[in-house]
């Protein structure tokens, strides 16, 4: 039996007994998503090799994923793989796409989130004109990109090829350059507490620049997310300006919406707001 003190032993996702600078190498890798080993090596004043037997070593751990020119978090437990999450709901995602599509004027600046839901909401725009969208995904970008009227800025950064997006520093970075109208985010869950939620720390950073460069912010979510087992705090339903969903959230969250001034739309149910074209604020 392999002992876990072992220095060879593959001890597989764990932090204990990892030094101080491995801690921050982490830290610095769940608020960026991506770090290159030379702005590792220029945070801490070591070498570049020093920096690569640090992030070979969190690697054998199962701590970082190692990418040509630095190391991202690896993939998540629980978060479904993209092709199944796009089987789940299709007409319910629909229908809150033709929701949040209503709310997006003619000519208006927008920023497009991750998620098979945000597919959806790519495809209710069509019909719209003058459209400028930024977005980091890569699919909604491609269903926009039919209409020769809208203009669609592509973020790059890492790829992670379960969400068909992009993500990481250089994402975050690019993305700063922006103000828009506009943010249409897509969530993993919703806390008991109103905390919006993800299921990847690769995303955190993406997201609240995202969230900060969106005049308004709109939520779109199937009702399963509000059972759902993501862990990692993005927002809160305090910071956006509507939610969209399919089915009445629990009533404690509901309230919450409605004390915080936040407009809640639930498809066919007109006294959610459905019809609403305007934000009262």
């Amino acid at each position: 039996m392999t002992s876990l003190g072992d220095p060879g032993s593959s001890i597989g996702n764990t932090r204990d007994g990892i030094s101080s600078r491995h801690g921050r190498i982490l830290s610095l890798l769940e608020a960026r998503g991506f770090v290159s080993i030379g702005s590792l090596a220029k945070s801490f004043a070591v070498s570049e090799q020093t920096v690569r037997r640090d992030l070979n070593d969190l690697e054998k751990r199962g701590l970082v994923t190692r990418y040509h020119g630095g190391a991202g978090l690896p993939p998540v437990a629980g978060d479904v793989d993209y092709s199944k999450r796009k089987r789940r709901y299709p007409t319910e995602k629909q229908r809150i796409a033709e929701m949040v599509a209503a709310q997006i004027p003619e000519g208006a600046t927008i920023f497009i989130d991750i998620g098979t839901t945000m597919e959806a909401v790519a495809e209710a725009l069509l019909d719209h004109r003058r459209l400028t969208v930024v977005t980091n995904h890569l699919t909604v970008a491609m269903i926009l990109n039919r209409k020769r009227d809208f203009q669609i800025i592509l973020a790059g950064g890492v790829l992670k090829h379960n969400d068909q997006a992009t993500t990481g520093e250089a994402t975050r970075e690019f993305l700063e350059k922006f103000r828009v109208g506009y943010g249409i985010f897509g969530i993993g869950g919703v806390s008991e507490e109103g905390d919006l939620l993800d299921f990847d720390f690769r995303d955190i950073g993406v997201s609240a620049t995202a969230m900060k460069i969106s005049r308004k912010r709109l939520v779109a979510l199937d009702h399963s997310k509000f059972t759902s087992e993501a862990i990692v705090r993005v927002a809160h339903l305090r910071d956006v300006d509507m939610v969209f969903t399919d089915a009445q959230p629990p009533a404690h969250l509901a309230r919450l919406m409605r004390d915080s001034d936040v407009r809640l739309f639930v498809a066919g149910e007109d006294d959610a707001g459905a019809t609403v074209t305007a934000l009262r604020r």
